[in-house]
Formats: structure tokens, sequence, C-alpha cells
């Protein structure tokens, strides 16, 4: 084949590829954070921790975003465990509100429950929730 044949096929090769829409991924969401996260599994069937990652304050400076992880334990389909920690981000704002008091626009996330199905029956107390921030003098978002 002459060179610039090749060439000219390499290049229209490129263009159709550059040019071709392509379907955005999207990750899963959350109520507690804001954009969206990275999905990872661990374990399997019988028993796994589905977490999801959120570093959309990063990847969306300046916008609403979060840091921070969501984490389910559990056997089989009974969760067991679940944590939500981290922190989201409502974006910047109003320049002059943001630079008076840029914490304001910072809030904690934290939610942890845990559920034992095994004991549900026996009279013991088998659920735990808590929602409320270890962490004092920023607000705690609820989700």
């Amino acid at each position: 084949m002459h060179a610039g044949i090749r060439v000219a096929l390499t290049v229209f090769v490129v263009l159709i590829v550059a040019t071709a829409p392509v379907a955005a991924a999207s990750g899963p969401t959350s109520p507690c954070f804001p954009g969206e996260g990275h999905q990872f599994d661990i374990g399997g069937d019988a028993a796994g921790i589905d977490l999801v990652v959120f570093l959309s304050i990063f990847e969306n400076l300046g916008e609403a975003g979060g840091f921070g992880m969501e984490a389910t334990g559990g056997i089989g389909d009974e969760p067991i465990i679940q944590l939500r920690a981290g922190v989201a981000f409502d974006g910047v704002g109003p320049a002059t509100e943001f630079l008076s008091n840029p914490f304001s626009r910072f809030s904690v996330v934290y939610d942890y429950s845990m559920n034992l199905p095994m004991f549900a029956g026996s009279g013991v107390e088998s659920s735990y929730r808590d929602d409320g921030s270890p962490v004092s003098g920023i607000e705690t978002k609820q989700c």
C-alpha cells in the first residue's frame, strides 16, 4: 500500500474514533455526597462489602462535591453494618460569602448503623444507629 494512502487511512480512522459519540459511564450516587462515586465490591455472594468512594470534591473544583465513603457489609442479602463518613462541600457559591466564612460551605457526613438479624427475635437489642457527628464545630449533613 502506498505511504500516502496509509497516512490518509490512518487519519480517517483516527477522526472517526475521535468524533464517535461515547456513552458516559455514570457512577453510583448518594443522598449524602454530591457527585458520583467509584464502586468497589469486596468479597462474594456469601459475605461481602459494597464500598463507594467519593472524590468529587477534587473532580468538580469549585462546584458541589464530596470526599468520603459509603460501606455496607452483609451476609447474603442481609445488610449487617453500614458506615457513611466524609465531608460534603456545597460549592463556592457567592465569592464574598465564601471568603468571609469558607467553612460554612462544608459539612461532615456521618451515619452508622448495625443490624444483627440473628438476634431479632431473642429480646436482645439487635440494631444500633448513630447519625450524630463525632466532629464538633462544623455542621453535620443528614443522609
